[in-house]
């Protein structure tokens, strides 16, 4: 007689380890330390849904709250580095990455550098300075998201290119607030303390998602040089 062999149970598609990602708590650091910079900034003084993040430089203590903020974006933007260092081997997308880093940084220090100026004053040289440089600030993780996405998942990529789409129309927004301070002089509205902050949100939320997705790529294998044996 033929043995009847029991049915073969369906084995559980293997599931890969997560990649090795140290760097990864190092940008959660940072982000962590903006947020707590940027409400800092808050309990000096000002009116948060009127007054700008960098007011609070001319306020007593405003300063090392402001600077704060800034050091811990400067953590994360420098986790992420190494992020794409390990992560990302095409080299005009590894380059481009480092590029958008590189602009993000150097936008932080001279935001930190160059002080804005005092609310109501006319606006210098040195605040035009501080303008570009925060343009850079906000520019810089959206953009490297939607660098980043190439790389992710059809998952992950689409959160993190919803979240650089709705951190594109806070941008929006935000500067059209801005055109008739600029280019007509008038006086700030009201709301544009509190659109920069959803904007610095926004910004902080999108950084560690482009993080995320960067620590879901696979690093390419290491090689030791030998050839076949």
């Amino acid at each position: 007689m033929t043995a009847v062999s029991a049915p073969e149970r369906r084995r559980a598609p293997e599931q890969r380890p997560a990649p090795d990602a140290p760097w990864f708590p190092v940008v959660l650091l940072g982000v962590a330390l903006a947020v707590v910079g940027a409400i800092g900034t808050d309990l000096t003084g000002g009116n948060p849904l009127d007054d700008m993040l960098s007011h609070a430089v001319h306020r007593p203590a405003g300063w090392w709250w402001l600077t704060g903020c800034v050091v811990g974006m400067e953590i994360a933007a420098a986790g992420t580095a190494l992020g794409v260092r390990r992560h990302l081997t095409t080299g005009r997308l590894r380059t481009t990455a480092f590029g958008l880093l590189t602009l993000w940084s150097v936008g932080l220090a001279a935001v930190a550098a160059v002080p804005s100026d005092v609310p109501g004053d006319p606006t210098t040289a040195a605040g035009r300075v501080h303008q570009l440089a925060a343009a850079a600030v906000v520019v810089g993780p959206p953009a490297l998201g939607l660098l980043i996405s190439n790389a992710c998942s059809p998952r992950a990529r689409t959160v993190l290119r919803r979240a650089v789409v709705g951190q594109a129309g806070l941008g929006t927004f935000f500067v059209a607030l801005h055109v008739p301070v600029v280019l007509l002089g008038a006086e700030p509205g009201s709301g544009f303390g509190l659109v920069e902050r959803l904007m610095l949100a926004g910004m902080t939320a999108t950084a560690v998602l482009a993080a995320a997705c960067l620590a879901s790529v696979s690093p390419p294998p290491l090689t030791t040089g030998r050839g076949p044996q």
